[in-house]
């Protein structure tokens, strides 16, 4: 008689079971299908952060080119008031856009204004943009007057910048000084000097040289606080505090250590070594952190504003309105002698430079920024080297030279 084998229909001739295998393999198709869905929405979400990416640079690349038209235009017409929405270039899927918009003239002869360049990105047969850049700027004429710019040196004391250090810098700003008295004829250049007090935390500064163009005078000066000098005490650095110190002395004022009367256009020009986190304490620091213990107010005397605050009040003119001087405005080139490489300090170093250079990266939150925030690139040389190479810093000279000064 034929003898039934319960277990023979779950096995195949190999003796493998078969009703486990399908589940699996079903469960495996299912989790492929998931991870494949994911990757591919990670691979679009991608791909959308690099187009959008992509229309951002293109708008502001757009905003940078209208105020560079727009100084063109002015120079060649003193009834230049802007430009309507024009397109800058085409592709088959999206148009890039420039316009300018006067916003007004800021003295009587006509002969500066303030403008807002902006830049548009569109999808192709839509009237909404995709993205949207705007600088705001002033625009000075140079045709038939006589502009007269004035740089500010601002070199760092700080303990960390060792003797030979420091001389480094200061053959790479003496070579820079010459250059600009050699190339501008209605320029001017002085020196300010910035340390801190450790242990009354005073914030100071010294105008080493005030307003020159005599060469000789110009790179005739050393150093004035900590390392080698007899105010050896002051070598910590609040650069925030040091210029509102010197915003609230109304040093720019007729008559003051750095008076700006006649000057048409004001550049600084900062070299320093000084980190740009938000510190609790002591005190190395580019910009005011108002959660900090260590005093920024030289026991009451003043208050310090907040953040990039003191450098705004310059760049938008506010600082030289309080002093007499309505329509001037600043804009700042920065060398940081960033010998660790640390992050906060190059996004705040950039964030203080003016729109324009070479550098380009993150720049820290600087909603207030009256050149508009995030512009790249940045007038900002980042260096871990004792002694950057001076040619950085005259290329940067030489883009303001011509594109701010008309020259």
């Amino acid at each position: 008689m034929e003898m039934f084998d319960a277990t023979s229909e779950n096995k195949s001739p190999s003796g493998q079971e078969t009703g486990f295998i399908l589940p699996v393999v079903l469960a495996f198709m299912a989790i492929m299908g998931i991870f494949s869905a994911v990757v591919l929405q990670m691979s679009l979400q991608s791909f959308q952060n690099i187009k959008r990416q992509q229309f951002i640079e293109q708008a502001q690349l757009a905003s940078t080119s209208a105020m560079e038209y727009a100084k063109e235009q002015y120079e060649i017409d003193i009834n230049y008031s802007g430009t309507a929405e024009t397109d800058f270039f085409t592709t088959n899927s999206y148009r890039v856009t420039y316009e300018v918009e006067q916003i007004s003239y800021t003295n009587a002869v006509n002969t500066q204004q303030k403008v807002r360049a902006i830049g548009r990105v569109y999808f192709s047969n839509q009237t909404t943009p995709i993205s949207q850049r705007e600088i705001i700027g002033d625009l000075t004429r140079l045709a038939g007057s006589n502009a007269a710019v004035r740089f500010i040196f601002i070199v760092d004391n700080s303990g960390s910048m060792s003797i030979s250090e420091w001389n480094d810098s200061k053959t790479t700003i003496d070579t820079a000084i010459q250059y600009i008295l050699s190339n501008i004829s209605t320029a001017e250049v002085a020196v300010m000097q910035y340390g801190t007090n450790t242990y009354s935390q005073e914030h100071k500064y010294d105008v080493t040289v005030p307003f020159t163009s005599d060469p000789a005078t110009a790179v005739t000066w050393d150093r004035r606080y900590g390392n080698g000098t007899t105010a050896v005490d002051d070598f910590q650095d609040h650069l925030a505090a040091s210029l509102a110190r010197m915003r609230t002395e109304d040093v720019y004022g007729p008559g003051s250590s750095l008076d700006l009367s006649g000057a048409t256009n004001v550049q600084y020009v900062l070299f320093t070594d000084a980190y740009g986190m938000d510190f609790s304490g002591c005190c190395s620091a580019l910009k005011e952190y108002s959660g900090s213990s260590f005093d920024t107010t030289n026991n009451g005397a003043f208050t310090t504003l907040d953040q990039h605050g003191e450098f705004n009040a310059l760049k938008d003119g506010s600082v030289f309105a309080d002093d007499g001087y309505p329509n001037l405005t600043a804009q700042f080139t920065v060398l940081n002698i960033n010998q660790t490489s640390i992050r906060e300090t190059v996004e705040t170093s950039a964030a203080i430079a003016s729109p324009g250079g070479s550098w380009s990266g993150v720049v820290d939150a600087n909603p207030g920024d009256p050149e508009g925030e995030g512009i790249i690139p940045r007038r900002f040389i980042n260096t871990t080297l004792l002694q950057t190479d001076p040619q950085d810093v005259l290329d940067i000279i030489d883009e303001i030279i011509q594109t701010e000064l008309n020259i």
